[in-house]
């Protein structure tokens, strides 16, 4: 009997920028120690035939451009049979397993990408909502509001 198909999201690690509240979308950031290792440490929890996340049961992956959401695919430790899109053959110390679990296919995709900011890209909340206090503007709701220069 086919198992019901499923859709995991999964945010990228922890960047400087949120680990201080730092909006951050088109900037591109690298993941911290800290985020690197919490991020195989979710893998291990999450992914293996044992686990939420079975890789052969994976058909396809999505990843944003943003380098942050592709490293933190690299170190969930897929084992995906084919090299990342943006892997260089000649550089494949990236990958963390050569140990084929999956067959999906790893797509990078802006459909997914992460929101842009525009002004607001690299400040707090507290930072955009005391600009927009002495501008006169109503507290901001990034869902009615958006971002002046972004979305």
């Amino acid at each position: 009997m086919p198992s019901t198909p499923r859709v995991f999201i999964i945010r990228h690690g922890e960047t400087e920028w949120s680990l201080n509240g730092r909006h951050t979308g088109t900037t591109e950031l690298p993941l911290t120690a800290n985020g690197e290792r919490r991020i195989r440490a979710t893998g291990k929890a999450l992914v293996g035939d044992d686990r939420l996340i079975v890789p052969g049961h994976l058909a396809h992956v999505y990843v944003s451009p943003r380098k942050r959401a592709q490293r933190t695919l690299e170190l969930l430790d897929l084992g995906c049979r084919e090299r990342m899109p943006w892997q260089d053959a000649q550089n494949l110390e990236t990958i963390p397993s050569l140990d084929v679990k999956t067959n999906a296919k790893v797509q990078v995709t802006e459909d997914i990408q992460e929101w842009d900011y525009g002004d607001y890209e690299g400040k707090t909340s507290k930072q955009i909502a005391e600009k927009r206090e002495k501008a006169g503007d109503e507290k901001w709701d990034i869902w009615r509001d958006g971002c002046p220069g972004g979305e």
